[in-house]
């Protein structure tokens, strides 16, 4: 059995539980691991939470998880490193999750495609029914659906902190595929330069975590990597991933 029949499976399991249960008060969710990036952010409890709180879920997930206004924060520092100047026409977003990015990005720039690969089959059809995008067939390594230079932004948000290393690397390598030349990729990587040792100190702090989160990549070797491979780097900057920061990179395709 693959994962996505695994994850029909199981959610079939949890809404007969549901059923059953309903009627005295209770109800079955997937939890939240951080060794799991389809759990990363839970569903249910967040578009609750966001109702509760009567913010937006983009705002409720910086409140909740991260520093309000990091999201805004990002989207900014992308404009003044001249990610949209120039028109863009079609998008890639690896791991869109609740859509925060992806609903700022809309209002940035007004593209005739917008392509998704989301794991978390929950949040991908709030997706879809919320926003003009493509939901792509996810594998959770690869682009396998986008032809070859053939993206004008290709972008990724708190994907790579969770992710393997080499699952990393593979998207990596897959952006370098399907970018045009000129094409922007923003992405950000808990880069070592992130672990000093107060941030180190800060994450020890939060007691064990489980898998391999927070996957932490040599800030080096990502500029390496692209700059081997046709790439520029337009800047980087830091944004608060918290209980420390995490590296954003802007690059172009030549």
């Amino acid at each position: 059995m693959d994962e996505s029949m695994g994850d029909s499976l199981l959610g079939r399991m949890r809404s007969a539980l549901n059923y059953l249960m309903r009627p005295i008060g209770f109800e079955v969710v997937r939890t939240h691991r951080w060794d799991e990036p389809r759990t990363y952010i839970p569903f249910k409890p967040t578009l609750a939470g966001a109702k509760k709180a009567g913010l937006s879920v983009g705002d409720y997930i910086d409140k909740t998880h991260n520093v309000l206004g990091t999201t805004q924060e990002t989207m900014d520092q992308m404009q003044k490193l001249g990610v949209f100047e120039h028109t863009i026409d079609r998008v890639c977003e690896i791991g869109p999750g609740s859509g925060r990015y992806l609903e700022k990005t809309l209002t940035y720039c007004r593209p005739s495609h917008y392509e998704i690969y989301e794991t978390a089959q929950d949040w991908a059809q709030w997706l879809i029914r919320q926003y003009p995008v493509v939901l792509r067939p996810t594998d959770g390594n690869s682009l396998s659906a986008t032809q070859s230079a053939s993206i004008d932004l290709l972008q990724a948000h708190k994907v790579f902190s969770v992710t393997p290393f080499l699952t990393t690397m593979r998207y990596l390598a897959e952006c370098v595929r399907v970018l045009r030349p000129g094409g922007k990729l923003v992405f950000d990587l808990i880069t070592d330069e992130c672990m000093d040792d107060p941030a180190l100190e800060r994450w020890m702090a939060t007691g064990p975590l489980a898998g391999t989160f927070p996957s932490v990549v040599s800030r080096q070797y990502a500029i390496r990597f692209f700059s081997t491979r046709g790439f520029r780097l337009d800047g980087e900057f830091r944004v608060a991933y918290m209980p420390g920061t995490s590296n954003y990179f802007v690059f172009t395709k030549f």
